[in-house]
């Protein structure tokens, strides 16, 4: 179709230019100029119409040739909070690469990468995902990286038809629904929700004396939130409600409070270092609640290698598998490891999380096939349903209507003699309150 039209426009110009207005079509010189004015406009939308079909096929191989598939990736390296993004963006460049060594990459073309550091800056990461779009012509940008870096890009992510899986857990990422967003593990609030059902279901608790402490930012306050709502709708209020800085290397205070309202289970609504940091003074002080929860952010083994016998009542909630599970696709994760020399992970949880969303981008890409653009790979993941990752997450299902991730988390506890956390349940949802 493109080709005829081309073909159609050529012989225009060329008419134009000299078919019809030879010598003997002269006419005279008053009739001429405003006949050569006329020309001169037809000339110049024919151009316009060339330049506009040239430009097309461009637009709609954006990132895609014969043999390569270009990929944006935006997430921290450096910096404060490098060893977040180190693994969890390495697990995303090595599942891509396993494809390109195992199986030659998708439909014949290999995947290249480029990775852009944001520091964790909302601004940066703005300025990487143009930079990406605009002079490094990415099919997409598989991720924005954090809450904050992803909002603040949703306007060039819809404008650009980037398909983003970002690596924040807000609903506000899929409710409204969002077309280039696709969430991928559960929610903050679906989190705490299980943890609290946890407490009185599984551990049979009638009364228990809850109490949080938490961090003054989105996923502390809304982790907060959403444990004192659903400890209401089982009949019982918070008993503590306290923060702890993000960069807190003492939480003396905190413990000291929960002792004094006779808590027997904390749930912590921390990151990873200052979960450690409360575990730890909770040991100092000798103080042994029934358990300590956290939810996906400080659900790795990196808690019980730094914590030790501290750990022994430690129980947290994730949404992706465990390093150390027998399922099919953490071996292939362990294997992915060790294949690109990623021996000494220090965030497992987070590299498995990387895996998964390149595992999604690279069935999608499967999917779309040769005819890979921005539309076809959203339209390609819109058809997965129960898709299974072999235990890496739990079954995906997205559709033209809804992105919304699958609000599955799995339990795991301390295996303090082996350093490593061991999954407790299978995958489950917050329970249905009446």
């Amino acid at each position: 179709m493109k080709e005829s039209i081309f073909r159609f426009l050529v012989t225009q110009v060329i008419q134009v230019t000299v078919g019809k207005y030879s010598r003997g079509n002269l006419k005279p010189f008053n009739q001429r100029r405003c006949f050569m004015k006329g020309r001169g406009i037809w000339m110049g939308v024919l151009v316009l119409s060339l330049v506009c079909i040239l430009a097309l096929p461009c637009f709609a191989q954006r990132g895609v040739t014969k043999d390569t598939i270009k990929l944006g990736l935006i997430l921290v390296k450096t910096g404060p909070v490098a060893a977040l993004g180190l693994p969890n963006g390495n697990g995303m460049v090595d599942y891509l690469q396993y494809l390109n060594d195992t199986a030659g990459g998708v439909a014949g073309r290999k995947i290249e990468v480029i990775w852009e550091d944001d520091s964790f800056e909302a601004p940066k990461s703005v300025a990487a995902l143009k930079k990406l779009i605009t002079r490094d012509n990415v099919l997409t940008v598989i991720t924005t990286g954090g809450s904050q870096q992803t909002m603040a890009n949703l306007e060039n992510i819809n404008q650009y038809k980037l398909p983003n899986i970002p690596n924040a857990l807000m609903k506000e990422f899929y409710d409204p629904f969002q077309p280039y967003i696709f969430a991928m593990g559960a929610t903050y609030e679906a989190q705490f929700e299980c943890i609290v059902d946890y407490i009185f279901n599984d551990l049979k608790e009638k009364n228990p004396r809850i109490g949080v402490v938490y961090e003054k930012k989105e996923y502390g306050i809304k982790g907060m939130e959403a444990v004192k709502k659903r400890a209401k709708a089982y009949g019982v209020d918070l008993i503590s409600e306290l923060a702890l800085p993000t960069g807190a290397v003492d939480a003396s205070s905190q413990v000291i409070a929960l002792m004094n309202d006779k808590v027997d289970y904390v749930v912590t609504c921390l990151l990873l270092p200052p979960t450690i940091t409360f575990v730890k003074s909770a040991e100092q002080y000798k103080y042994r609640p029934k358990h300590i929860f956290g939810f996906n952010w400080a659900t790795d083994d990196m808690i019980v290698k730094a914590c030790g016998e501290a750990a022994k009542n430690y129980i947290g909630v994730n949404f992706v598998g465990a390093w150390w599970d027998e399922s099919p696709g953490i071996k292939l994760t362990r294997q992915i490891a060790q294949k690109y020399n990623r021996a000494d992970i220090s965030l497992t949880s987070l590299y498995i999380n990387g895996i998964g969303v390149s595992w999604l981008f690279g069935e999608a890409f499967k999917r779309a096939g040769k005819d890979l653009t921005p539309d076809s790979l959203k339209a390609a993941l819109e058809t997965l349903k129960d898709y299974n990752t072999g235990g890496v997450l739990p079954p995906i299902t997205y559709t033209s209507k809804s992105h919304e991730p699958p609000e599955m988390v799995k339990f795991f506890k301390a295996d303090i003699a082996n350093k490593r956390l061991v999954a407790i349940s299978d995958w489950r949802k917050p329970k249905e309150m009446k």
